[in-house]
């Protein structure tokens, strides 16, 4: 009986060291192909404003900057190929330790996708093998659960949501879009979105729902392929991919293998070991840290990606308004950027936003101090006397309204960088 005993923890012992292997290679693939996917972001570039995340981040040698990013790839390796799980733990830790140091450099490298994976580097750096995956699967249920309830407002459902629905309807060949669609129809299926996440959200939290949530949310991720990739608005590849990994994600986690268990469980090993039991404590708490966290948003307690408000309409807008002596000194790839005045006005508004997508292959960090930093840095570097901002606040939820304040001036904007809590100013 003890030979057959050992023999049978010596097996649950080797499969709980493939699936961390397994975890942790899924997590160092995705992480690498984000990188790949959006590398000008991770560079030490020149071509769009960098703004720390901390101040004296702003004076970091670029040198280092390079060795942080040289580090990466070295600790995904490990991740992948090392045969020892403290290994692997430890490289996943540095990971994190990496990305958040090139994210203090830069705070637009704060990207959804940067932020789970800096998360997940410290759940599987202290967690046992089955609790991190419990871990894992909460955190997923709160970014969809987040995500939706960031959507459920008047804006989603009158701009952003029929944006996406017009960019799926043509991927499918549909060329006019939801334009014939009547007013009543778009806002009742732009609404119909984050209801479905949500619905998503809690259908993976039960065993005997979780198939259909994870079918709900491969549905969900696809047609975000369809809305956003080539066919549809032809967003950078950066945002396909993580909604790529997503899929494969959610099978590992809630279809696969020992995976289908639920959703929060307890092995032997926890139960034996402090070493365990604390690292578990510990992972735990920072992930309902986590999960609490966007409770501050509406407060200003706490930035919307970090909140996942990913496709949402509520952040506060900022437009750049550049008059026509400062037109004439941009270079011509960035006049592309300009937008048509409004009648009997001579400000032409910069889209930040596509200019971001075109120089880093990413979607400009919403917050408005990292937007100001980059009209900072903008007005710097193409010597802009007489640039101005526009700051419309977070629309109400139910009306959609926003209140608007105009700063005209580098030294009026200079001094809106100088108010928020986190460093505004551009490096």
């Amino acid at each position: 009986m003890k030979k057959s005993s050992d023999t049978s923890s010596d097996l649950d012992c080797r499969r709980d060291c493939d699936e961390n292997g397994d975890r942790f290679r899924l997590l160092a693939a995705g992480q690498f192909a984000l990188l790949a996917a959006t590398w000008p972001l991770w560079t030490s570039q020149t071509v769009f404003p960098q703004v720390p995340l901390i101040s004296f981040a702003g004076r970091i040698p670029r040198s280092f900057e390079w060795s942080l990013l040289a580090l990466l790839p070295i600790s995904l390796g490990f991740m992948s190929f090392a045969k020892k799980t403290n290994i692997r733990r430890l490289a996943c830790l540095l990971m994190g330790v990496w990305t958040f140091g090139l994210a203090c450099i830069d705070q637009h490298r704060l990207q959804p996708w940067a932020w789970q994976f800096m998360i997940l580097s410290v759940v599987f750096a202290t967690a046992s093998a089955t609790m991190a995956t419990a871990f894992w699967r909460w955190l997923v249920i709160g970014i969809y659960a987040w995500s939706a309830w960031s959507k459920m407002d008047h804006d989603f459902c009158v701009d952003h949501g029929p944006f996406l629905l017009d960019g799926f309807c043509k991927s499918i060949g549909l060329t006019n879009g939801i334009k014939p669609w009547p007013d009543p129809i778009r806002f009742g299926m732009a609404a119909a979105i984050p209801a479905f996440e949500l619905l998503v959200a809690f259908g993976l939290c039960w065993r005997k729902t979780r198939i259909f949530a994870v079918v709900g949310a491969a549905i969900m991720h696809v047609s975000l392929l369809f809305a956003l990739g080539p066919f549809g608005h032809g967003h950078q590849p950066g945002v396909l991919v993580w909604n790529v990994f997503f899929l494969v994600q959610n099978w590992w986690l809630f279809c696969h293998g020992r995976n289908r268990a639920t959703v929060l469980q307890m092995d032997d090993s926890i139960r034996r070991g402090t070493r365990d039991r604390i690292g578990n404590s510990f992972a735990g708490l920072v992930v309902v840290a986590v999960m609490v966290w966007p409770l501050f948003e509406p407060f200003g307690l706490c930035d919307h990606w970090p909140a996942w408000a990913v496709y949402a309409a509520k952040p506060e807008r900022v437009t750049v308004l550049l008059d026509e002596a400062d037109v004439a000194k941009l270079p011509e790839r960035m006049k592309r950027y300009l937008r048509t005045p409004r009648a009997h006005d001579d400000w032409y508004p910069l889209r930040l936003d596509r200019w971001s997508l075109d120089a880093v292959y990413a979607p400009i960090y919403p917050q408005d101090r990292f937007q100001v930093g980059v009209a900072l840095g903008l007005a710097r570097d193409f010597h802009l006397n007489q640039i101005q901002i526009v700051i419309e606040s977070p629309a109400n939820g139910w009306t959609g309204k926003r209140t608007v304040k105009q700063y005209a001036g580098l030294e009026a904007i200079a001094k809106l960088a100088d108010s928020y809590r986190c460093n505004g100013r551009p490096r």
